[in-house]
């Protein structure tokens, strides 16, 4: 039995790669669908971080910055990782149940999209993964790689790219 592993996000090119699966690999496949939810932001007191902007550092153990306490707030406390991964798993489930895609497992997690597909795919012992692509102009690609890309770099297994 193939073991398909399919990376989907909230796009309609989820949906396309999802029923291309289907139906290359059949009903007889078994069928893991991904969805990746991004990391909580970091938090400074109140507020998350912003990408770009300068904040005061402190020594390590200090914990206060010229008479300002220092609250970063780490990644277990009310960052909502759970909810996060519950919300992940049910757009998983949502899909392929849109796909008529009948008993896969659906999984979230949380994470760099690339790194959570390769270590599903690692962890499902998966045959081969599907991953869906976005339109992306010269300029976009210029300074980012996208998703797809970097599963395909990464990944020990064939990666079918569907549109």
């Amino acid at each position: 039995m193939t073991k398909v592993l399919i990376a989907v996000d909230d796009h309609e090119t989820s949906l396309a790669a999802a029923r291309t699966a289907l139906r290359l690999f059949g009903e007889g496949a078994d069928y893991t669908i991904l969805n990746v939810a991004g990391n909580a932001p970091v938090k400074w007191g109140d507020d998350a971080l912003e990408y770009g902007t300068v904040y005061p550092l402190a020594a390590p153990g200090v914990g206060v910055i010229g008479g300002v306490p220092l609250v970063v707030r780490s990644a277990g406390s009310n960052d909502r990782t759970t909810d996060r991964v519950e919300a992940a798993q049910q757009t998983a489930d949502e899909l392929a149940q849109e796909a008529g895609i009948v008993g896969a497992t659906a999984v979230g997690d949380t994470g760099d999209p690339a790194d959570a597909i390769i270590a599903a795919a690692r962890a499902q012992n998966a045959d081969v993964v599907v991953v869906g692509t976005h339109e992306r102009g010269w300029f976009k690609r210029l300074f980012s790689s996208s998703v797809s890309d970097q599963v395909i770099r990464d990944a020990e297994i064939p990666v079918l790219v569907a549109r």
